[in-house]
């Protein structure tokens, strides 16, 4: 009886709580800085600066200000060496946990934390000259997945201003030139989201 009595009190709790949340629809864009990190020290790459936009869904229970966000974004991104870059785009899908706090009545702060997947659209393969007489050729994996943090600030209940920053967990460049040369994307993005 007493399993019973919990399993429905979760439940009440759940369906009451998603009857009180705030479920919003917005759009999000940025400005992505992003950089390359191989397994080999003598590939150094520097920042690639692209852009990120898209909508942006989010799911907040107000009395405890725990939630979660969804978006769609179409990114750029880009390999850069000293010689040469090479510009991307992909369709990333963040899903993130959120957790909203108040500070000044106005204005609050939030942090979040969650898995990414990202599906390349353009950019599959790269040429590019990374020490002068050395030609390297790589590859752009179509999929990457990995992890999401963020925090920022929240104005007026409707805007977002907030960082965020993208650990790529696979590889998202594989040599075609030497075996076993890989390199995984790290993107340091700023971010405002505007909610209707």
């Amino acid at each position: 009886m007493k399993k019973v009595t919990i399993i429905l009190a979760v439940f009440s709790f759940i369906f009451i709580s998603s009857i009180h949340a705030n479920i919003r629809l917005g759009v999000k864009g940025g400005v992505n800085l992003a950089n390359a990190s191989f397994n080999t020290d003598a590939l150094q790459t520097s920042n690639f600066t692209g852009f990120q936009i898209g909508p942006i869904l989010e799911f907040t229970v107000p009395v405890v200000g725990i939630g979660f966000d969804a978006a769609v974004l179409y990114s750029q991104q880009g390999l850069k060496f000293e010689y040469s870059e090479e510009s991307q785009s992909a369709l990333d899908i963040p899903v993130n946990l959120k957790f909203k706090f108040g500070l000044l009545g106005l204005f609050g702060g939030y942090l979040t934390a969650g898995p990414y997947v990202s599906f390349k659209l353009s950019g599959d393969n790269i040429s590019t000259i990374i020490l002068e007489d050395i030609h390297q050729e790589f590859k752009s994996q179509s999929f990457g997945a990995g992890v999401n943090l963020g925090g920022g600030l929240e104005l007026f209940k409707r805007l977002q201003v907030g960082v965020n920053y993208q650990i790529g967990m696979t590889d998202d460049y594989k040599s075609l030139t030497v075996a076993d040369i890989n390199g995984k994307t790290r993107i340091w993005s700023i971010t405002a989201a505007y909610f209707f």
